[in-house]
Parts: C-alpha cells; structure tokens; sequence
C-alpha cells in the first residue's frame, strides 16, 4: 500500500469539495447584479452553507466512528458541486438558497471522512498527511473565486455548470479506490478490535482545548481574508484590483506554510511549532498597522500567512491524537464547527471597522491572535497524555 497515493487522494478531494466554498463568496456579486438578490440575502446565502456544514459535520463525524462509510467521501464532493453548478441555472431565491444548502451538506459529509482516511493512511507522519489533506482547502478556496468568475465571464450564469466536472470526476476516483480505502479502515478497527484501542484512552478535556485553539485561529483567518484587501485599497490607497491580488499571495503563501508546516511538525514536535508560530504572529500583526508603506506591507503579508498556517495540520493531527478513539468526531468538530466560526465572528469585526475604522478591525484581529498564542500554551504534551493514561488503565487492571 503507497500511503502517498491515498493522501494525495484525500488532497483532490479536499480541493473538489472547496472550491465550492471559495466559489459561494465569488458568486454573490453575480447573483445580486442578475438574479436580483438583495445583500441581505446574498447574506443569508453565506448563511445557509456556514450554518448547515458546522453542525452537520461533528455529527457525521460521530457516526464515522461507529460504521466505515467512505464512501461518503464521494458523495459529499458530488453533493457539494452539484449545488453549486445548479445556482446558475436557477432564479428563485429559495430554490438558490436550498441549492446552496445541498453544497454545504456535501462539503459536511466530505470532511469528517477525508479526515480520518488522511490521518490514517498518513502512518506515523500525522503531520505531515494531515498538511496534504489540509493543503487541499487552501488550493480549493483560491481556485474556486478563479473558476466562478472565469466561467461566468464565458458563458454567463449558466456557466457554474464547470462545477459538476470534479463533482463527477472524483468521486470515481473514490469509487475506485473504494475496496482499498475499505481494507484500511478494517485494518485500523482490527488493530482496535486487538486491544491498542484501550492503551490510550480519549482526553476530551485536552482535545477541547485544542479545538478551542482551532476555532480563535479561525477567527483570525476569516478576520484577515475579509479585511486585507480592504485594508490595502482603502488605508493604504492601493488600487482596487491590485489589492484584490494580495489576496491571492495571501493564499499561495497559506498553502505552501500549510505543507512545510505539517512537515516541520512531524520532526521537532506539534506543540512547539504550534506555540512557536502563534507567539510570531502575535507583533506580526501588531507591527501590520504601523507599516505606512504598501510595498512593505505586502512583504509582510508573507510571515504573518505563514505564522497562521504553518500549524494548522499540526492542531488537526493534536486534537486526534487525543481522542484516538473518535478521529472520524474529531475531524468534523476540527474541520466543521469550529472552523465555521471564524465566519460568523466576522461580521462583528466588521462592525468594528465601520465605527471605528480598518485599521481598528486588524488590531481586533491581532487581539483575537493574543487569545490563540493564548490558547495554545494550554494544550498539553500528547506524548504525557499517553504516558498518563497508560499508567491509569495499568493502576484500573491492577485494582480489578
């Protein structure tokens, strides 16, 4: 088995599933310009993915743990771009609102699984298989503005259709996997089956603070893709469509952090690039505001993607492997909710930078970074958490 064939599986069909995520955002000047929708609705669209995808996934993340479904891997990207493909050729708002509640059911079914097939096929290098999978969002919300706008400047609204070719495509791919991706799983639940899932037992308490570590970073990265390019055109003057593509460096910069990340984890430790990064970001941002040059700023756009990034494969493998027992739970909480809440918490950030400026929206987003570095200096060794836990069920064996 090439372990590096599975990962680089979960990868595409991490980059199928969002870029109907990134795509979502990109439609909405369209559809208010054709399809008469207010900007409260076009709101309310946003909504409808957000809301439906975090508390669907920890749910089926839950049910992943009980039963072996990967095949729900394939139709969750099938689902989540063929609600997208759809939005063009409706004109109903409600019809559009509940095609995009079908994308975001499919982009929840998705994730819990390719999660736990990433960090299992992933062996002993959790970091890094988690970086491959994780990587595949970062490409998937860059391409998906790319792809919505390309496609409708060719062939008009009906042009989202382009979203049911890897709606199609790789679920096949899943399919032909399937036999493979289903002997991997049975191997892992045999090996539980075989006593290693009573050696270390699930500390919730550690994995929540790891989530709680997730959900403030995704504050801070929803805080910064929302508000960067604002921040260029309207603080430092620079012209609209070159501070759209800062956005674009940002993403880039994301990913290739993301990958190096998961690599650097995997040798000197998930705690300490977790806290290391988190501590670096923190006057990175500080230091963002007072830069009045844009070309400075632009450089700066660099350390601060890749302080946030480097450590997101890093926090997802961590909280897995502190509940050994429910990756599949862990996963959809990681990559669901908590990451939802980034979206919703942005809109208050918002409501800062229209009273009091953008400039105060980004040291409200170096705030929220103070509360990560924060967080991240409470989550606890994993390597203690398994020497702990090994000695309590000893001392529970002894006792009985």
């Amino acid at each position: 088995m090439k372990t590096s064939k599975y990962s680089l599986m979960t990868m595409l069909g991490h980059i199928s599933t969002d870029i109907n995520q990134g795509a979502l955002p990109a439609l909405l000047p369209f559809l208010v310009l054709n399809k008469d929708i207010s900007y409260t609705s076009a709101a309310g669209l946003i909504f409808a993915a957000n809301s439906v995808s975090s508390f669907v996934q920890p749910l089926l993340g839950y049910l992943g743990d009980k039963v072996s479904w990967t095949w729900l891997m394939g139709l969750g990207i099938f689902l989540a771009g063929a609600g997208i493909a759809a939005v063009g050729w409706l004109d109903g708002y409600w019809a559009i609102f509940f095609a995009v509640m079908v994308s975001g059911v499919g982009v929840a079914i998705f994730h819990p699984e390719g999660g736990k097939i990433a960090n299992l096929v992933a062996g002993e290098k959790k970091g890094a298989g988690i970086a491959i999978f994780s990587v595949g969002g970062n490409i998937g919300f860059a391409l998906g503005p790319v792809i919505v706008s390309l496609a409708i400047s060719l062939f008009g609204m009906k042009g989202t259709a382009v979203f049911l070719a890897p709606a199609v495509l790789m679920p096949l791919v899943v399919l032909a996997n399937l036999k493979a991706l289903n002997r991997i799983t049975a191997e892992s639940r045999t090996r539980q089956s075989g006593g290693r899932e009573n050696e270390t037992a699930d500390d919730w308490p550690s994995f929540f603070k790891a989530a709680s570590c997730i959900t403030a970073r995704s504050i801070v990265a929803y805080g910064l893709t929302t508000f960067i390019p604002l921040y260029f055109a309207v603080v430092l003057l620079m012209p609209e469509a070159s501070a759209s593509t800062t956005l674009t460096l940002f993403s880039v910069a994301a990913a290739a952090a993301t990958l190096c990340g998961g690599h650097v984890a995997d040798r000197v430790g998930f705690n300490r690039i977790i806290r290391v990064c988190f501590s670096l970001l923190v006057p990175l941002l500080l230091l963002f505001p007072l830069i009045g040059n844009v070309y400075l700023a632009v450089v700066l756009l660099v350390p601060i993607a890749f302080m946030l990034n480097a450590p997101q494969s890093a926090s997802i493998a961590l909280g897995q492997k502190f509940v050994p027992n429910h990756i599949g739970t862990s996963s959809g909480i990681m990559l669901g909710m908590a990451v939802s809440v980034g979206g919703m918490v942005a809109p208050g950030i918002g409501w800062v930078g229209d009273h009091y400026g953008l400039t105060a929206a980004i040291y409200t987003v170096a705030g929220f970074a103070v509360l990560v570095m924060g967080l991240a200096f409470l989550i606890p060794d994993p390597r203690k958490f398994g020497n702990m836990s090994r000695a309590r069920k000893a001392g529970e064996q002894k006792n009985h």
